[in-house]
């Protein structure tokens, strides 16, 4: 076989299992789109449990990050907040198929109850623009639905790398009248615009910048993390008001929370900001550490002569 016949065979096998991905995809959203609320969690929780007796990186990754995070909790709490975190980790993604396949007016019947909205609705009646502080804590797709129905809500977004999946990503996210753009120059000067119209945006600022030109290290639960610097930019940049909160898992739907912010977060000095970031972020966790992504790789990157974590 030559390298030309070679090379056309590797592309169209890629291609038959992106299209395979995308089946499996679209697949499994209707699935669990089919199942109530209550009946999507359980098959999230059962997912979870199982998963948890398995040496899988996930698992090694979240005991990692609760070890160098709460070092003060004992061996045996830490293995049932990391059991925990992963079951309801596949929580969340079981409900997935209800928050992008269920109508918009059909998933805001599953806010059950909210906590200090006041802050939200006095940023968003200064007219300055909001962005919201949104952590890996609960479900962010809950707080889509809930700022596209307070606003007009705009929120970047990574193509994802199966091409295919982008237009139905894209389709999902706008049916609920929100405005995506993707996450290039072009996307957020848009934001940029939005914003300075009065529109509400909402940023997941806890994972890590893919280059380090885009943040800085701060301490995060004590650890010094690699932080995103976006959000503070975009706040000093358009005099938008920043606000932290979180759609957390409740009995029968989800509890939306807002807190505000720590005011150093529009400080100019990054470092500062940065740090004032993660200790909002903190504030945010701790309304519910189990429902926090603990399986991300979030200390990856390490300062100059430090050993690495995972």
């Amino acid at each position: 076989m030559s390298a030309t016949t070679a090379k056309t065979a590797m592309k169209k096998s890629k291609k038959r299992q992106y299209r395979y991905r995308v089946f499996g995809a679209k697949w499994l959203l209707r699935f669990l789109a089919a199942l109530s609320l209550k009946s999507a969690r359980r098959f999230g929780a059962f997912v979870g449990a199982i998963g948890w007796y398995f040496p899988t990186t996930h698992k090694r990754v979240t005991r990692k990050n609760i070890e160098i995070c709460f070092p003060s909790l004992s061996v045996a709490d830490r293995e049932k907040l990391a059991r925990e975190s992963l079951i309801e980790s596949a929580k969340t993604a079981a409900e997935m198929g209800a928050l992008c396949m269920w109508e918009h007016k059909r998933c805001l019947e599953l806010v059950e109850t909210t906590e200090n909205e006041a802050a939200l609705d006095n940023a968003i009646a200064a007219k300055k623009g909001v962005i919201l502080l949104a952590p890996h804590v609960g479900n962010w797709e809950m707080m889509r639905h809930f700022l596209a129905s307070k606003s007009t809500f705009i929120a970047l977004y990574e193509p994802p790398k199966i091409e295919k999946l982008e237009p139905l990503m894209v389709a999902i996210r706008d049916k609920v009248g929100m405005i995506s753009a993707p996450a290039n120059a072009k996307g957020v000067a848009k934001l940029f615009r939005e914003l300075s119209k009065g529109a509400v945006t909402a940023i997941l600022p806890d994972t890590q910048p893919p280059k380090r030109a885009g943040g800085v290290f701060a301490p995060f639960f004590g650890v010094e993390a690699l932080s995103p610097t976006f959000l503070q930019k975009a706040a000093r940049k358009t005099g938008a008001i920043v606000v932290c909160g979180a759609a957390l898992r409740s009995a029968n739907g989800f509890t939306l929370k807002f807190m505000e912010v720590d005011r150093d977060i529009y400080n100019p000095d990054e470092t500062i900001a940065a740090t004032a970031l993660n200790r909002s972020i903190e504030d945010c966790v701790n309304l519910a550490p189990a429902q926090y992504i603990w399986e991300y790789k979030r200390f990856r990157a390490r300062p100059s002569g430090q050993a690495l974590i995972y």
